[in-house]
């Protein structure tokens, strides 16, 4: 189960965000190598004769997902992918399922107006975009992720205060990334990156590093070693769902046809697995599946 660690061939994921007009894409087309952009508010448009890079424009979520498929199908094609902000994917996502709790409103015969979106919408919601952020930590390549800023606040009422600030996203993005910085410029225009988390140790936290460059962290990525891959949430959630109807209604047609008998079926589970067959998750399911069908000893 556990193995001896060693080197791990690791390609940088950085998150940047800040305020309108700090040089979040700046920053971002800066990173050395040949460069992919996902611009999802045209804020590429003036930079085309300063940089090399290839864009596509979109905020569609299913079109960015086929960009990844492109990407990991295509692995020597880029060496950093961009996305620029983030923020629109997450915003359109909620406004999908906003539109969608509309109509059902409307279905029923209510206003839409009145809608508000359920658990089970915030449910799909994350999942899409929580699985977007695996996809892109999982890319061969470095990955920068650009986003508005989102202030955070505490209290209520008269006792409200400002207490710092954050990437406006779910908060799922600010765990993945081995980076985040918070880009400033101050009255002199002078600009800076406020380190917010750093896997890499090239800086500490809170340092505020002027002029704060993307090729500073290169030497902590690496070429050696076994790639290393983040679990995607859907698929995760996939395996770990009760055992489907299909996958359950296989496992005792095979089970049959290798002339086991079929009151013996729930026992060797349960014997493997330590519940009973309808208890089964459907990784389970189709791990016990495939060994029947490889007539291998159900184990």
């Amino acid at each position: 189960m556990f193995q001896p660690a060693g080197k791990v061939k690791k390609s940088l994921k950085v998150a940047v965000f800040g305020e309108s007009g700090v040089g979040k894409t700046w920053f971002a087309l800066q990173a050395p190598g040949r460069k992919a952009v996902i611009d999802t508010e045209n804020g590429t448009d003036f930079y085309g004769g300063k940089f090399d890079f290839e864009v596509i424009k979109t905020r569609r979520y299913t079109e960015v997902m086929k960009a990844l498929d492109y990407i990991e199908a295509n692995p020597e094609k880029y060496e950093v992918l961009i996305i620029d902000p983030i923020t629109n994917i997450y915003q359109v996502l909620k406004d999908a399922g906003q539109l969608s709790a509309e109509r059902r409103a409307e279905k029923k015969g209510k206003s839409g107006e009145d809608a508000a979106l359920t658990f089970r919408d915030w449910g799909i919601i994350k999942n899409k975009f929580n699985s977007l952020i695996s996809r892109l930590c999982n890319l061969p390549c470095h990955v920068i992720m650009t986003g508005w800023l989102k202030d955070i606040y505490e209290g209520s009422g008269d006792t409200m205060k400002k207490v710092g600030a954050r990437i406006d996203a779910d908060k799922k993005v600010e765990y993945q990334p081995d980076v985040i910085i918070h880009l400033e410029v101050d009255r002199q225009g002078n600009r800076f990156g406020v380190i917010e988390k750093d896997r890499t140790m090239t800086h500490k936290i809170k340092e505020r590093v002027k002029d704060i460059n993307f090729s500073e962290f290169l030497a902590a990525s690496s070429q050696e070693g076994e790639a290393s891959s983040l679990q995607i949430d859907s698929e995760v959630a996939e395996a770990e769902a009760e055992i489907t109807v299909e996958t359950a209604e296989e496992i005792k047609k095979v089970w049959l046809e290798k002339g086991l008998k079929p009151q013996a079926l729930n026992a060797q589970v349960r014997r493997i697995y330590q519940c009973g067959f309808a208890d089964m998750t459907q990784s389970q399911g189709q791990e016990f599946l495939d060994k029947l069908i490889s007539a291998k000893e159900v184990e």
